[in-house]
């Protein structure tokens, strides 16, 4: 052998046994690469269903409290389970509809330590619940949850 020689250099090019294990290693790998990206496209998703599911839970919220204020007795507050309601989420800029919710929520009073103390508010939750345009549920793993909000009403503002 001389120097700079490789010291072993097949001249037929590569056998089918290591052909097949190269497949497989790139097989594996390119699974992995595209399972990825799946993940990294249902996280955005996730995100932006989230996000517009918060934005209905908080104009449920803020109905509700300005309901409380203006009839602390009006029929959405009483005691118990209302709705469902649907609530559509648009893009602002161009009308487009971004999700569609089933907003449910319950009302039920707060209760005081104190004996014989009442406070005049409300214990508030919204459940809000994706759902496509015919009304069906619309829970897909990694792309849409079910969220549940919850908060107390009352005649002072902070």
């Amino acid at each position: 052998m001389q120097m700079g020689e490789a010291a072993y250099v097949n001249p037929e090019g590569f056998s089918l046994i290591e052909i097949m294990i190269a497949l497989v290693i790139l097989t594996f790998g390119l699974l992995a690469t595209a399972q990825l990206i799946y993940i990294s496209v249902g996280s955005g998703s996730l995100a932006r269903s989230k996000q517009t599911a918060s934005i209905a839970a908080q104009q449920r919220m803020e109905y509700l409290s300005d309901l409380y204020r203006l009839n602390p007795d009006a029929e959405d507050l009483a005691p118990g389970s209302h709705g469902p309601q649907e609530d559509i989420v648009e893009n602002p800029v161009d009308g487009k509809i971004l999700n569609r919710y089933r907003v449910s929520w319950s009302s039920a009073g707060v209760a005081d330590p104190r004996p014989g103390k009442a406070p005049r508010a409300r214990l508030v939750s919204a459940t809000i619940v994706p759902i496509r345009p015919d009304g069906s549920v619309n829970l897909k793993p990694a792309l849409n949850k079910t969220l549940t909000f919850s908060t107390i009403v009352s005649l002072k503002t902070p």
